[in-house]
């Protein structure tokens, strides 16, 4: 039923699918591109900047911006790997603000949001109400995926646990949701009752 969903999604957005040639990659999360002879900047929906990642945890161990610089660096180089100058992309919009810039889902290898998240080069931006729930819950699934098997920056650096969303819950059916710290903490205290 599920892949049913998605199949659908996928074909319905291959229909209305814009295509544009890269330019260049900004940030982890922005690229420009040149459509129809008109420049224009692309959000990738979903994807958080590592230089936003834990600025206002207060219960986690926060990883220095220097640390964060590198991660960002790493990650940009992955993504102009996968989107190299010229090449051709495909992308759905999501939507756009005043601004002109469109939060965009790449329909390149399986959908390009996704797999930068799969591969372990980016976190999922769960704050991002651009991103459609199921593309969520996907990316949800995606980052749990590369963290357990330590894929990309998640392999080679300790500091990701530390950016990692720590107030998300998943479950095995893919849903997440934001923790309620007061109701965790009421029942780790009746617990111990």
């Amino acid at each position: 039923m599920k892949k049913t969903i998605l199949f659908m999604a996928l074909s319905i957005s291959s229909i209305v699918a814009q295509s544009a040639q890269m330019v260049e990659v900004i940030s982890e999360n922005t690229i420009k591109v040149i459509e129809n002879g008109v420049e224009k900047k692309l959000h990738l929906t979903g994807i958080e900047l590592f230089a936003k990642a834990n600025n206002n945890k207060e219960n986690n161990t926060t990883v220095n911006m220097e640390k964060r610089e590198e991660l960002k660096k790493e990650a940009l180089s992955y993504i102009k790997n996968v989107l190299p100058k010229d090449s051709t992309i495909t992308y759905t919009t999501v939507s756009e603000d005043k601004f002109g810039i469109r939060s965009v889902w790449v329909d390149n290898n399986d959908g390009l949001n996704y797999k930068i998240i799969k591969d372990g080069y980016a976190l999922i931006d769960l704050e991002d109400s651009t991103l459609p729930t199921g593309f969520k819950r996907r990316m949800m699934i995606a980052q749990n995926y590369a963290k357990e098997k330590g894929n990309g920056l998640w392999g080679k650096y300790k500091e990701m646990t530390a950016l990692d969303n720590k107030d998300i819950e998943s479950c095995a059916c893919g849903f997440s949701q934001k923790r309620d710290v007061a109701q965790d903490t009421l029942k780790e205290l009746q617990n111990r009752l």
